[in-house]
């Protein structure tokens, strides 16, 4: 029967068989020590071979046939790994980890030439010899892992130094623009960036933002969900719901939040289903504002200080008012028959002795009869205007709203005006971005910039997709856009310049987007969490904040300050 692979000798019946070559045996040698104290493991690889006297093959019986019949790989390792293991213990001893596990040649030499030296001993007492080709190879864990600490180590000052001469020039870019503002005031945000060139325009936008962040940034992230408003720290690693505040029961579910100033005072305009609360967060006051002709399950979508009034729109009760201080019933309203939407047409014409354009708000619609407005009239019809939303101030004279397409307009005296907008979309977003301009943004991505006094249209564009949410990203006394888009992204944009930037994330359709000069935020599609990022860096969120977790309702409304 012929040897096999691993079988050096065979004794069968009283007659001992030879391999006709040498064999490639390994040994393992682990755990040694290094002249610097680490650990190093070893591999050493050579050819065994049975000597041809026939004395030799005498030894090689009694060393491994005595109880055995075959002498294989294995057999051969074992019996000479004590030995190598105590040479290359001596060996390693005498160099650095570094020398072993770069390969250096006297270091090789030394164990090579050990490992061959004790292997002879060995060999010549066994009928074995060891003979070339040899191979070492190493392999140090802790070494390798105290180097890959350090390249960390040097990484992460590497990154801190970086960071601390990004701030520096951060601080420094800050610096300028305040004094090129200073000797110029006229010169906007966007007006410094206009002065670099295109391809440095993004790190510019960048740095900016980061030095105004770090110097005026956001103190909390408030949300609606379910009957409660959250206060979430923006500033905590990571970010979490820092404590919960619960709303009077009697005002419903709330759907909206926004930051005010009231009586001197910082406010939250918190918009729910059947009123307005305004909480103080710093006393803990809450006044309840409620419209006892509301019946409906839908909320206020979003409130303003107008006047000495709260003023908030909804999208079956209109817009309502009432007076700051007062509580109780409004103190007027103008229901959504009042209000022209995409889908719905302008009130029907009253008869001269009739009831004019008066509401019956209990009934929630006109009466009519033959088609027009009677003060006796059985028949009642229900007109609920499409998309009553984004209440605004545009100044102490009037407000802003959007009835789907359309923007409204509501003066002091209850007058309306409408504005007809050049796209068909539904509005989103209503946005004063200065003193001059008012910026509407539309449902298929179109940015309507008009004048804030005239409501004259300056400019119409495309600056994205088809949009789910959009907000305002304040930077350096300006405001930019952000838009979020059906496909994802979180889009930034001016108005007085070209640069567009993005924040990005899995998500896709991000509900309600808001911003201060830190940080920027969104409701995930399903509701569930509020997702960050930091305004500088858009390349993925900073955090996601599970809100439906605690609250165990979906997020309403953000907002940031």
């Amino acid at each position: 029967m012929p040897l096999q692979p691993n079988e050096l000798a065979r004794r069968e019946n009283g007659r001992l068989e030879l391999r006709s070559g040498p064999a490639r045996v390994r040994w393992a040698l682990d755990d040694l020590v290094t002249a610097d104290g680490h650990r190093l493991h070893c591999t050493f690889t050579c050819s065994v071979v049975a000597l041809g006297d026939p004395a030799e093959w005498k030894m090689l019986e009694e060393v491994f046939l005595a109880r055995a019949i075959t002498v294989t790989t294995d057999d051969v390792v074992r019996h000479f790994a004590p030995a190598f293991r105590t040479a290359a213990a001596k060996a390693a001893r005498a160099f650095p980890a570094d020398a072993w596990t770069k390969g250096d040649p006297a270091a090789l030499a030394a164990l090579t030439d050990a490992l061959k030296e004790e292997g002879k001993r060995i060999g010549f007492t066994s009928g074995l010899d060891v003979i070339a080709p040899f191979q070492t190879q190493f392999e140090s864990p802790s070494f390798e892992a105290a180097r890959i600490e350090e390249m960390e180590r040097t990484l992460a000052e590497r990154r801190v130094a970086g960071q601390v001469e990004h701030f520096e020039r951060a601080g420094k870019l800050l610096r300028q623009f305040e004094e090129l503002r200073k000797a110029a005031p006229e010169l906007t945000a966007a007006d410094v960036l206009r002065q670099v060139s295109a391809a440095d325009q993004g790190l510019m936008f960048q740095t900016l933002l980061l030095a105004s962040g770090k110097e005026g940034g956001s103190k909390a992230i408030w949300a609606v969900a379910g009957q409660a408003v959250v206060r979430i720290d923006p500033k905590a690693t990571p970010p979490t719901i820092a404590e919960q505040f619960p709303m009077p029961d009697g005002v419903g579910p709330l759907r909206s939040v926004q930051a005010a100033r009231l009586d001197g005072r910082d406010v939250l305009l918190v918009g729910a289903r059947d009123g307005v609360v305004v909480y103080d967060p710093e006393s803990g006051a809450k006044t309840e504002y409620r419209d006892p002709g509301v019946d409906s399950q839908l909320g206020f979508s979003s409130a303003v200080v107008w006047n000495d009034r709260i003023v908030g729109c909804h999208g079956e009760a209109g817009v309502v008012a009432w007076r700051t201080g007062a509580g109780g019933s409004p103190d007027w309203a103008v229901r959504p028959v009042e209000l022209r939407g995409k889908d719905n047409p302008p009130p029907l014409p009253a008869t001269a002795g009739g009831a004019g354009r008066t509401i019956a708000a209990t009934a929630g619609g006109y009466a009519t009869a033959g088609g027009y407005v009677t003060a006796g009239a059985v028949q009642s019809i229900t007109m609920k205007a499409a998309g009553i939303r984004n209440l605004v101030v545009l100044d102490e004279r009037r407000l802003a709203l959007s009835v789907g397409q359309y923007l409204t307009i509501i003066d002091r005296d209850n007058r309306r005006s409408e504005v007809q907008l050049n796209s068909h979309a539904e509005v989103l977003a209503i946005v004063p971005t200065d003193p001059a301009r008012v910026a509407v943004v539309q449902e298929d991505g179109t940015v309507s910039v008009r004048d804030r006094a005239t409501l004259a249209a300056i400019a119409d564009s495309r600056r994205a997709g088809r949009l789910k949410a959009a907000g305002v990203l304040p930077w350096l006394g300006s405001k930019r856009l952000l838009l979020a888009t059906e496909e994802g992204p979180i889009v930034c944009v001016g108005l007085d310049d070209d640069l567009v930037t993005q924040y990005l994330s899995p998500h896709r359709g991000l509900r309600v987007v808001g911003a201060a000069q830190d940080v920027v935020c969104a409701v995930s599609p399903d509701r569930q969490r509020v997702v960050m990022w930091n305004s500088w860096d858009g390349k993925k969120p900073a955090a996601e904040v599970l809100v439906a977790g605690v609250t165990r309702h979906r997020v309403g409304d953000i907002e940031v300050g």
